[in-house]
C-alpha cells in the first residue's frame, strides 16, 4: 500500500510543478472538449458537496466509535478533516485562478476538493465496508466510481481544470494509502 502512496504522491508533484506547462494547457482544453456543453456529469457535483462528506464522514465516526474501532473513527477525522484542510492550504498556496467559465465559484482552483476530499472518503467508507461486509471489490469499486464522478462533475462545470481533478484524486489516494498502511498495522484483523 505505501508504494501505491509513493507514486501517487509523484504523479501528484508532477502536476503540481507542470499546471502551467503547455502540456497541462493541452490536456485541459481537450477534456474541456471532450466534456463539451451537454454533460450530464454536473448532476454528479453533490457527492463530493461538504454536506454528503462531512455529513458522511460524522455517519461514519459514529458508526465506528459504536464498533469500539477507535483507530478507525481517528483514521476518518484525519483524512477527510484534515485533507479538506489541507485541500484549502494547497489552493491558497498555488493559487491558481478557475477557468475562465461562468460557474458561479469563488476561491482558487488547484486542487479539486471535490475530488481530493472525496477520494479520501470514499475510499476510507470502502475500507471499513470491505472489513465489516466482506465485499471488497464491490466497495472499492463503488468507491472510485464515486470519487470519479464527484471530481469530474466539477470538471464539466467548468469550475475546475482537468489537472486539478487529476491532483485532487491523487493526493487524495496518497493520503488513504497511507492511513490505510497505518490502519493495517494498528487495527486486528477481524477489526474489533
Amino acid at each position: 500500500m505505501i508504494w501505491g502512496g509513493v507514486v501517487c504522491l509523484i504523479l501528484f508533484v508532477i502536476i503540481l510543478t507542470g499546471w502551467e506547462s503547455e502540456w497541462a494547457g493541452i490536456l485541459d482544453d481537450q477534456i474541456f472538449q471532450i466534456l463539451g456543453e451537454n454533460s450530464f456529469l454536473p448532476i454528479f457535483s453533490f457527492l463530493g458537496s461538504e454536506m454528503i462528506l462531512g455529513g458522511g464522514a460524522i455517519l461514519l465516526i459514529c458508526f465506528l466509535a459504536w464498533k469500539r474501532n477507535i483507530i478507525g473513527a481517528i483514521a476518518i477525522l484525519i483524512g477527510v478533516g484534515g485533507g479538506n484542510i489541507l485541500n484549502k492550504a494547497l489552493k491558497e498556496w498555488v493559487a491558481r485562478e478557475r477557468p475562465a467559465f461562468p460557474h458561479g465559484e469563488d476561491g482558487f482552483s488547484f486542487a479539486s476538493g471535490h475530488a481530493m476530499v472525496g477520494i479520501i472518503f470514499y475510499l476510507l467508507l470502502a475500507y471499513f465496508l470491505s472489513i465489516y461486509t466482506n465485499k471488497k471489490r464491490i466497495a472499492y469499486s463503488a468507491a472510485l466510481l464515486l470519487a470519479f464522478l464527484s471530481g469530474i462533475s466539477r470538471v464539466a462545470e467548468k469550475a475546475h481544470y482537468a489537472t486539478d481533478a487529476a491532483a485532487g484524486w491523487l493526493l487524495g489516494a496518497a493520503i488513504f494509502f497511507l492511513l490505510a498502511s497505518i490502519l493495517n498495522r494498528r487495527l486486528p484483523k477481524k477489526a474489533a
